[in-house]
């Protein structure tokens, strides 16, 4: 059948997507499972999908980034070239790197029992500093991982941070992304 193979992906795994007519998925996705059972080749989901993306600390819109951020304070500036010439939303970049940034997208891990989740706030000495952006078990660390916004001054690794999970204080310390290395080659 007629398919568009590209190897890319949002889970910073080796791997590659495959592109066909909606007519064509499912006899598609049956030849992959039958040639992939001497493999224990499994479907996944969405949540495993997800959990990969954070341990790459891979931003997803809605969560990590979205209208009300921007793409330096979430970390993005890799791939936001204002030297390279007009684009919608340069001079307004440019205004924020001037006058510094005020918060910054980090990476933290869990120091104890509990889950980092989306919307749980970040508390230093007791004041909500930030709030969780991404956070979910990582199966690889064994811990839970998350992201958020804090203020830039609060942003090194080693920082020491609590999150408040529904009334429950849990430590967590920001570290170094990606949380785990990409195996992507």
């Amino acid at each position: 059948m007629p398919a568009t193979i590209a190897r890319t992906g949002y889970t910073g795994e080796l791997g590659y997507e495959v592109m066909v007519k909606n007519a064509h998925a499912v006899r598609l996705l049956e030849a992959v499972f039958q040639a992939g059972r001497p493999f224990d080749v499994e479907p996944i989901g969405l949540g495993a999908r997800d959990t990969l993306r954070l341990e790459m600390k891979y931003c997803l819109y809605g969560n990590d980034i979205d209208a009300t951020t921007n793409p330096l304070e979430a970390g993005l500036g890799w791939i936001t070239k204002l030297e390279k010439g007009a684009f919608i939303g340069r001079e307004a970049l440019l205004t924020a790197k001037q006058h510094g940034l005020k918060r910054k997208l980090v990476g933290f891990t869990a120091q104890g029992k509990g889950l980092p989740r989306h919307g749980s706030p970040i508390l230093k000495e007791r004041s909500e500093v930030g709030v969780t952006t991404s956070g979910n078990f990582s199966p690889i660390l064994d811990i839970g991982v998350g992201l958020g916004y804090v203020p830039v001054e609060m942003g090194d690794v080693g920082t020491e941070l609590e999150l408040d999970l529904r009334g429950r204080k849990l430590p967590v310390v920001i570290v170094k992304t990606p949380f785990v290395p990409s195996r992507v080659m």
